[in-house]
């Protein structure tokens, strides 16, 4: 009886599935390399499309599973339904986390149950379906035709592996998919019109993947503040991860497993490459991190790669508001043919000590003709406040702009202001 198993961590099975790439006839993987992905423990499976002429190939996948001397392994049976040309540079997770045995595995199936694919021709784009009701068409969609399958919803399609196995450790492993859209898809001679899906879905490359285990901890002295009354430790912070090369973050829940004050996450089955990481604190505080933020990460084959970040300072953040309104019987010219509104005047925050301007436009979100600008999660400090008119408009404020302001950890300031009058040339 095995003992041992293998994390098989996925996006397409258990696994993950990712695609990317261009049509590039006569090469199964076309355009650039894969993004890396985080968070996937165990074997992870990276799908990559060579898209053609194609408009849209979706496939609905109802099952994907290991057929060895055993029996089957099932690793995803929850269907799914993908466009396999909006996964071009993309990936997405599909599974995660199935566990394996180790072992050689010589037959890795995708049972499809369904397809469509819109294709460009002289006529326009038409569109070929497995069924005039396949579930995954777009609402409305007209049929014009018939995607034929031979049998890939019963004993599913055979995914090629290379050397004709995958062997499957007590690591992590990442296996790159190429399902072939161009080559997969194909019109049949004569004059039925059919199409028939003839799937080429090729593992093309595996390799170990690697780890990240981040690690937060507060400086010596430094404590959290309470946020509404509530106190807050690390537990509430969590870690991203993002593939260097673009991607999508994998954000985890900071944990201290064993109460030592440093708490950690552990990002699993990622593909060797570079990885950015930052920590995403509650709103509402204001934090030094020391090392800076974000960090860029080195990930390697099969070997854990340790951060260490430390929050040097932490305080409540605070806000400033500012308020415009007319004075009465004021109103606002006209330029160019249009009336000027509150709307196009702005507000400009500048930290006394010196630093970049922010600029926010004023909006009426109560519809009570005060309009308002609000500067959010700023340190305490001291700032300078003004009102910028439109191009084009000469207007004058009470109080006048700029206003100097104080800000304490966690307070609110608000100031208001009243156009006294407005003209333009």
């Amino acid at each position: 009886m095995l003992s041992r198993s293998s994390r098989f961590a996925a996006l397409l099975v258990g696994a993950a599935i990712l695609a990317t790439g261009c049509i590039d006839e006569g090469s199964n993987v076309a355009g650039p390399e894969p993004d890396p992905v985080a968070n996937a423990t165990g074997l992870t499976l990276l799908l990559t499309d060579a898209p053609g002429d194609f408009l849209s190939a979706v496939v609905s996948i109802s099952e994907i599973y290991f057929q060895s001397d055993d029996g089957r392994i099932t690793l995803l049976d929850e269907p799914f339904t993908t466009d396999l040309l909006t996964l071009q540079n993309a990936f997405t997770t599909v599974v995660q986390g199935v566990d394996v045995p180790p072992g050689s595995y010589t037959q890795l199936r995708a049972v499809v149950t369904g397809a469509y694919i819109e294709v460009e021709t002289e006529n326009g784009s038409r569109i070929f379906a497995s069924a005039p009701d396949f579930p995954g068409l777009p609402l409305g969609a007209q049929v014009d035709g018939e995607l034929h399958m031979p049998s890939w919803g019963a004993s599913g399609l055979k995914i090629e592996m290379p050397d004709g196995r995958l062997d499957v450790g007590e690591g992590e492993t990442i296996v790159l998919i190429d399902f072939n859209v161009q080559e997969s898809f194909g019109k049949e001679a004569g004059k039925s019109g059919r199409w028939v899906m003839r799937p080429r879905v090729t593992a093309t490359n595996v390799t170990m993947g690697g780890r990240v285990l981040a690690r937060l901890q507060l400086g010596t002295g430094v404590t959290l503040p309470d946020l509404a009354g509530q106190p807050v430790t690390l537990a509430a912070f969590s870690a991203s991860l993002t593939p260097a090369g673009g991607g999508a973050a994998t954000q985890i829940q900071l944990t201290d497993g064993d109460a030592d004050g440093i708490f950690e996450a552990m990002f699993h089955g990622l593909l060797p490459g570079q990885y950015t990481l930052d920590f995403i604190a509650p709103s509402g505080l204001i934090l030094t991190f020391d090392p800076t933020l974000p960090r860029t990460l080195d990930v390697v084959s099969n070997q854990t790669t340790t951060e260490t970040v430390t929050v040097g300072s932490a305080a409540l953040a605070g806000s400033i508001a500012a308020t415009l309104t007319l004075a009465s019987g004021v109103t606002l010219p006209t330029i160019g043919g249009s009336p000027v509104t509150l709307a196009q005047f702005r507000a400009q925050l500048t930290p006394a000590g010196g630093g970049a301007a922010t600029e926010i436009a004023f909006t009426d979100a109560n519809n009570d003709a005060t309009f308002d600008a609000t500067f959010a999660n700023l340190a305490a400090g001291d700032y300078s406040l003004t009102v910028l008119a439109p191009a084009g408009v000469t207007a004058t404020f009470d109080p006048v702009p700029p206003l100097a302001i104080t800000l304490v950890a966690g307070a609110t300031e608000t100031r208001p202001f009243v156009i006294t009058a407005a003209s333009a040339p």
